[in-house]
């Protein structure tokens, strides 16, 4: 029975000793603005230097790759291109200026592109691509759409018009 007596007596001194270390450490402000785990010097001095630099090189590494690997890409495009000769596309539109009441025929096919003024559709068959619409008799073509021609169509200017047709 003293066995027993002694061992609860150590162990509640154990017990008392731990929690007066563990108060007196909570207490003395470890961790606190005044004493914390990581300064705000270092995150701001060292530690972001050498991330800076980290970064930096980083960077250089990843420029360096993609600068040889565009080479790479241009001079493969031109060993495929040598020899070969590149020309200009034919254009077949043509500029057509109309004053108020001048008219225009665009056959089946052909297309129409208003630069500048206000042309109106005589008949019907035209359709705007652009917008995706169908253009009635009467309608307003507006600038800088493409028109298609499903039928034979007259235009009609309603005032000075330029506009490009093939």
């Amino acid at each position: 029975m003293k066995q027993h007596r002694i061992c609860l007596k150590i162990f509640g001194i154990a017990v008392a000793v731990t929690a007066v270390v563990g108060l007196t450490m909570a207490v003395s402000g470890n961790n606190t603005a005044s004493d914390p785990l990581v300064s705000l010097s270092y995150l701001t001095g060292t530690y972001r230097t050498n991330l800076l630099k980290d970064v930096e090189a980083d960077i250089q590494a990843e420029s360096q790759k993609l600068s040889s690997s565009f080479s790479q890409q241009v001079a493969d495009l031109k060993g495929t291109m040598s020899g070969q000769t590149v020309t200009a596309e034919k254009n077949d539109f043509s500029t057509h200026s109309l004053t108020a009441g001048q008219q225009i025929t665009v056959q089946t096919g052909g297309e129409v592109l208003v630069l500048s003024g206000t042309v109106k559709a005589v008949g019907s068959g035209l359709t705007d691509v652009t917008a995706g619409t169908a253009v009635s008799a009467g309608g307003s073509l507006t600038a800088n759409h493409l028109y298609v021609a499903g039928a034979d169509c007259v235009l009609e200017a309603t005032g000075t018009a330029k506009l490009l047709a093939k």
